[in-house]
């Protein structure tokens, strides 16, 4: 019996979503900083030519 409820089946779905966590956990680190780097940099960028 491999339906939504047996143990087995949790059991696969826990470790899939296990792996997506730490998928996104690796790549959002990266993305995050280069959105401060823009952020930042743009924000000097709009002080100089005020």
């Amino acid at each position: 019996m491999s339906g939504c409820c047996s143990p087995e089946y949790r059991k696969t779905v826990n470790e899939k979503e296990t792996q997506v966590n730490n998928k996104g956990k690796e790549q959002l680190p990266l993305i995050a900083k280069i959105i401060i780097v823009l952020i930042t940099a743009g924000g000097l960028f709009a002080a100089f030519l005020v």
